[in-house]
């Protein structure tokens, strides 16, 4: 078994936060991390510039030792790493003043990555020979960024689907009305019918996350937005006075308790 040779560098794994509008179209982020880079100075070798490295005196270069040991059932051979130059086969005279010999030095990055659209908390993104450098010339390894979606005071997510509420007044739940609500898009129309009920769900096709890893951003969930009716608690007394003739008219229940028909809510 010769010396060991260049080595991958490690895997490294950090976690960002991101915004909720970024992770449902995508857009590009900056992270800020460290990791393990080729030293400048002398380029990864760990030697001063102008100097070589020698064969190991310890294992005569070929990184591993041999040790025999004597036993009853006869002798046992035993491989290991030199402790020397740790399966190099090759040691350093002269160290690199920059790296103390290491060939890899500790480095602040700055890196802009893309954010596809769809993600969400828990999405891993793989950032190819951003880990740390491997060591005698040996490729870097790779970086993974774990993804975490900051929470929106006005939508909640829910895989492709997103869910808001609304509150309209009990006379526009009673007549219908038209009225703008938040989405992700900006301002969009939604048609409140005529008679709609507390806590009724009313659907914005096409209005949620895009699909990860869809071909089309068009290919999206929906926005779903849930009806609150705010009701008073106090009426005037003209105020009153006309829903006592609507009770009439519709023919609700009385406090005689007459049959009941069929109300607004």
């Amino acid at each position: 078994c010769g010396p060991a040779g260049p080595t991958q560098g490690d895997d490294l794994q950090i976690e960002i936060e991101i915004p909720f509008e970024k992770a449902v179209f995508g857009a590009e982020e900056r992270i800020r991390f460290k990791h393990l880079e080729s030293c400048t100075t002398c380029t990864g070798s760990g030697m001063k510039p102008g100097t070589s490295r020698k064969s190991c005196a310890t294992c005569g270069g070929n990184g591993i030792v041999i040790q025999v040991a004597r036993t009853p059932l006869g002798n046992f051979q035993q491989q290991s790493t030199c402790p020397a130059c740790r399966g190099a086969g090759e040691v350093v005279d002269s160290p690199c003043s920059g790296c103390a010999g290491a060939g890899r030095t500790m480095v602040n990055k700055n890196l802009m990555i893309n954010v596809p659209a769809g993600v969400d908390t828990g999405s891993t993104l793989r950032v190819r020979r951003e880990g740390n450098a491997g060591t005698q010339g040996g490729p870097a390894g790779d970086l993974y960024v774990t993804l975490r979606v900051a929470r929106n005071p006005k939508f909640r997510r829910e895989k492709t689907n997103i869910y808001s509420t609304v509150t309209v007044s009990y006379l526009d739940a009673i007549l219908g009305t038209k009225l703008s609500v938040d989405t992700v898009d900006g301002p969009a129309e939604l048609v409140v019918s005529p008679g709609t009920q507390p806590g009724a769900v009313l659907k914005l096709a096409g209005k949620g996350v895009p699909k990860l890893g869809a071909a089309s951003k068009s290919v999206r969930g929906d926005h779903f937005v849930t009806v609150e009716i705010s009701i008073p608690t106090k009426l005037g007394k003209q105020q009153k006075e006309l829903f006592e003739q609507l009770k009439e008219l519709s023919g609700s229940e009385t406090t005689s308790g007459e049959k009941k028909k069929k109300g607004f809510w």
